[in-house]
């Protein structure tokens, strides 16, 4: 299985957490993080299904345009109706 190295800080409390598991189990610490961030994943997941965020609604929108840098007069391509321009 191909795997992405990560960074990540931890708090002094979590580290030496996180060791004392790691020797009481006899599992690797990454192990321990990888198992607790899919059961983090999961939960969020499915708490997520069930409320939807109005801004994904925005983000499911088809908008034509032929602007290629929407930071560029967006108010023009936001609120223009097509052919007519903006006083």
């Amino acid at each position: 299985m191909k795997r992405c190295r990560k960074q990540i800080y931890l708090l002094p409390e979590q580290n030496e957490e996180l060791s004392k598991l790691s020797l009481a189990t006899g599992r690797s610490e990454s192990s321990i993080v990888r198992e607790a961030l899919s059961e983090y994943l999961t939960k969020v997941r499915k708490k997520a299904n069930t409320y939807t965020n109005p801004l994904s609604k925005l983000l499911e929108l088809k908008v034509e345009s032929e602007v290629a840098d929407g930071s560029e007069q967006h108010d023009r391509d936001i609120y223009e109706a097509p052919g007519r321009d903006l006083p």
